[in-house]
């Protein structure tokens, strides 16, 4: 199975879940002003971070390895990202509120460039260990 295949499940629920719970609180008539906006943002967020982990499980072929080296790097990057006042988790309640400004497109091109050069990089690395997996040259 290919590593965007194995990928796809966790990317597919993350939308769903965050539509649940749109849906839920329009059901609570609770309003909501840039649904799609939301969505589009969580999906690209947590692609970004999905791809990490696909990378990081290739690279350290052992899962406990690949566990402790990726929650320890997730930590680093959620002190690293929350620290920016344009944070995704801001964001998505400026959105929700309908207060984002400008920063909602620069985010969302950010994430889009990273969740594309962190495809490419996991193409790239996943047909080499494969190559090396066939060959058993390392």
């Amino acid at each position: 199975m290919q590593s965007g295949a194995r990928c796809l499940p966790a990317v597919v629920l993350v939308p769903v879940q965050a539509g649940a719970w749109l849906l839920l609180l329009s059901v609570n008539h609770i309003p909501v002003m840039d649904p799609v906006l939301i969505l589009l943002h969580v999906t690209l967020g947590s692609l970004v971070l999905i791809l990490i982990a696909a990378l990081v499980a290739l690279h350290y072929r052992e899962r406990t390895a690949a566990q402790f080296v990726f929650s320890t790097a997730l930590v680093v990057i959620m002190i690293l990202v929350l620290a920016v006042p344009g944070n995704p988790l801001n964001l998505v309640a400026q959105l929700a509120v309908g207060t984002a400004g400008l920063v909602q497109w620069i985010v969302l091109a950010g994430a889009g460039a990273a969740s594309v050069l962190l495809g490419i990089i996991l193409q790239w690395f996943a047909g080499k260990a494969g190559r090396q997996l066939h060959t058993g040259k390392n």
